[in-house]
């Protein structure tokens, strides 16, 4: 007959745990030994983080304890729970021992977050380039303001008038305060764009929760405080290792912890130093909303400075293509000593006399269509030219009067015949 098996716990934690237990793959001797001599190659951190969440509770060990039947009987939590049970105060002893394993690990980790804070303190308190920049925007404002008793004379600049500079427009809307800030420091002041490098540090300082980091130290300190005082208390026999091992634990690991308490406080201090410096309240301004007006100004600074290069370069090849057009059209030839069979003087000679022709016909428009056909016929005989007679148009009746203009050198070219004629018609339509 099968063997009835007697399960004192809640049936869905003991399947839980006897979930963990499998992974284990470890007797429950191995296990309880383990816990006593302090064996952290045996019980390394997966494992005690498995072994902290499926630890007895104080009335669990009393209902295992208690049984008095036949302990073969009862299921695989509740035989794993006696074992446990032989281990002093074992609930903690998992707690301190996981916590050890762990402490490394945790104080670099709250190191690493005070120095960023450190670090981002320091890049906003002592930056020299950031200091230029506010004195230029300081001057702006002032110069802007000139005159009014309230806002005129500043000695500051508030962060929360950081954000504004892109809002001011210019009287033509093309440019902006900011943009004009950026140029500025171009121009006189180019190292002091740094600063935009340098606050590279701060979004990493302004995601610190420092509560919670607060918090975290003060955990530590308190769990550092209670392994010290179990140490003490712990009998030293050769089974049980808890006592000399913590007690080396807590030595070592109270002193780094007060270092790092009292560097974490120091650089609190230093912040709320910090936020007054820049004439806020510390009392009412939280760090991260401090270190972000700074993240947000360099940004806004940053995309303007993009913008601007980019807008300059879209000219610089705007300005090349139209410069090649320039130099592809007949103007442009004209720098060319030969251009299509002929030099440079020909060639303007040709289009001058092209441009005269177009102004006569223009010219020609103006008079009477008998007498522009006697210029055109004259033009287009290429012969001795003899005098040619046309009329006022605007003239008309008694006052109509006759204009003549007549050739007196025979030899005139075609193309000074040409300029004589555009310049009498000028005058005859005056």
């Amino acid at each position: 007959k099968k063997k009835e098996i007697i399960n004192l716990l809640d049936s869905k934690r003991s399947y839980n745990i006897n979930i963990a237990l499998a992974r284990f793959k470890m007797a429950h001797d191995a296990i309880r030994d383990s816990l006593l001599r302090m064996d952290s190659e045996t019980l390394d951190e997966d494992k005690l983080l498995a072994l902290a969440k499926c630890k007895p509770e104080p009335e669990e060990l009393d209902t295992v304890t208690s049984y008095e039947g036949d302990v073969s009987s009862l299921g695989t939590v509740e035989q794993f729970f006696r074992k446990l049970s032989e281990v002093p105060q074992v609930q903690f002893r998992i707690d301190a021992f996981l916590f050890k394993v762990r402490f490394e690990k945790n104080v670099a980790d709250i190191q690493r977050t005070v120095d960023a804070l450190k670090l981002a303190r320091s890049c906003v308190r002592e930056s020299r380039h950031f200091r230029t920049v506010l004195e230029y925007i300081l001057a702006l404002g002032n110069y802007l303001n000139h005159g009014n008793k309230k806002k005129g004379c500043a000695y500051g600049v508030h962060l929360s008038s950081l954000d504004k500079l892109k809002g001011m427009k210019s009287s033509d809307q093309k440019t902006n305060l900011l943009e004009f800030l950026v140029t500025s420091l171009r121009n006189f002041k180019p190292e002091a764009a740094k600063f935009v490098e340098e606050f590279k540090v701060l979004p990493e300082a302004a995601k610190v929760d420092i509560p919670f980091l607060e918090a975290s130290v003060g955990k530590n300190l308190g769990m550092i405080n209670r392994i010290g005082k179990a140490a003490k208390a712990a009998k030293n026999d050769g089974s049980d290792r808890f006592g000399p091992v913590m007690q080396a634990f807590y030595d070592k690991a109270k002193k780094r912890t007060d270092e790092l308490s009292s560097d974490l406080k120091s650089v609190l201090k230093d912040l709320k130093e910090t936020v007054t410096f820049y004439g806020e309240d510390a009392k009412k301004l939280a760090s991260s909303e401090f270190l972000q007006y700074f993240i947000d100004f360099a940004e806004t600074f940053k995309t303007a400075a993009d913008m601007m290069d980019k807008k300059k370069e879209l000219e610089e090849r705007q300005k090349a293509r139209e410069e090649g057009k320039k130099s592809r059209s007949p103007k442009g030839k004209k720098q060319h000593l030969k251009a299509g069979g002929l030099n440079a003087a020909e060639l303007l000679g040709k289009n001058k006399k092209k441009k005269n022709k177009d102004k006569i016909g223009f010219a020609m428009k103006s008079l009477r269509s008998s007498d522009s056909s006697k210029i055109r016929a004259a033009l287009r005989r290429r012969q001795k030219f003899g005098t040619i007679k046309f009329k006022n148009r605007r003239a008309s009746g008694k006052d109509a009067r006759d204009f003549y203009y007549k050739i007196v050198d025979d030899k005139l070219t075609r193309a000074k015949f040409e300029q004589a004629l555009l310049s009498k018609i000028q005058q005859k339509n005056q």
